[in-house]
């Protein structure tokens, strides 16, 4: 069910199963071939490492590489295991679940959910850390448009968290780690990671948030969003009509989510009063189409 912690954050706990002996190996490996594909080792007349440039051509202290997050994307191949690969279709699944439950906190929202984003890995080492930020920013400063803009049209944010924040380094049994609390601060909320909860919240502004450094111990999460707004290609907006293939980037049209949303509503609410009802379905209630919409204007 899901928990309302305020400010349009929601938490749904024991959202996915995960076996950690399993997906967090795997992830562990993949951040590492992350580290060597983004990083080129700069080495002195002895042959030893003295920094590191990565794809941007930045430099950067050796063991800073570590410390930074890693963003895997495109996590899965032929050779990638099933039982992984169903893990993550899992995910993907509990993701749009939980969009239609948030749904029904904030009906007025679905309306805003057009497309959606295919997640991907968020990794932590230790020391790493996020700074305070909201999920549709990216970084516009004027007279600097920046060229992609996917983000400027996330709706909503969401993560599965993998693995424990324990509250002592003695808790540290084997995949626990210390320090990585996600904190809203505009909304008063601070939230520390538990195995398989996923969190739900605002890309704008007011679900501004910072992740704490994570002090010991490694920090593993999958996240996604929801998105609207028309395709856009010089700005990297791409929308795709089919599926893709978990563990590859990309975005996807939703074109079912108000039909299942309803059926979602059907079928968990059947027993409530018919006025709730019509309270969750009223963004669905609408007669009218957009004005000035292209078909529109082919149809005069």
């Amino acid at each position: 069910m899901p928990e309302h912690l305020g400010s349009g954050i929601v938490l749904f706990r024991n959202a996915v199963k995960v076996d950690q002996d399993i997906i967090l190996p795997y992830i562990a490996s993949l951040k590492e071939k992350a580290i060597k594909e983004d990083y080129t080792i700069v080495y002195d007349d002895d042959n030893q490492p003295i920094y590191a440039i990565n794809r941007s051509g930045h430099r950067y202290i050796i063991e800073d590489i570590y410390k930074s997050s890693s963003h895997i994307m495109n996590f899965v191949d032929e050779n990638t295991n099933k039982q992984i690969i169903d893990f993550f279709e899992g995910c993907e699944k509990s993701f749009y679940q939980g969009a239609l439950s948030y749904t029904t906190v904030f009906p007025m929202i679905l309306t805003s959910l057009w497309w959606r984003t295919q997640g991907h890995i968020l990794a932590y080492g230790p020391e790493s850390a996020m700074g305070l930020h909201s999920d549709n920013d990216v970084n516009y400063q004027p007279g600097f448009e920046p060229d992609l803009q996917v983000a400027t049209r996330s709706v909503m944010g969401m993560i599965i968290y993998f693995n424990d924040s324990v509250e002592t380094i003695d808790d540290i049994k084997k995949y626990e780690y210390l320090g990585g609390e996600i904190e809203f601060p505009y909304a008063g909320i601070k939230y520390k990671p538990k195995t398989g909860d996923m969190l739900m919240f605002p890309s704008n502004y007011l679900g501004s948030h910072e992740v704490y450094p994570c002090t010991d111990g490694n920090r593993y999460a999958y996240i996604g969003y929801f998105s609207q707004g028309s395709p856009h290609l010089e700005r990297g907006i791409n929308i795709t009509h089919g599926e893709i293939p978990v563990g590859s980037q990309g975005q996807i049209w939703m074109p079912n989510i108000v039909k299942d949303y309803v059926e979602f509503v059907n079928k968990n609410y059947k027993d409530v009063d018919p006025e709730k009802i019509n309270e969750l379905l009223r963004a669905t209630h609408r007669v009218y189409n957009s004005a000035n919409t292209v078909k529109d204007m082919r149809d005069e």
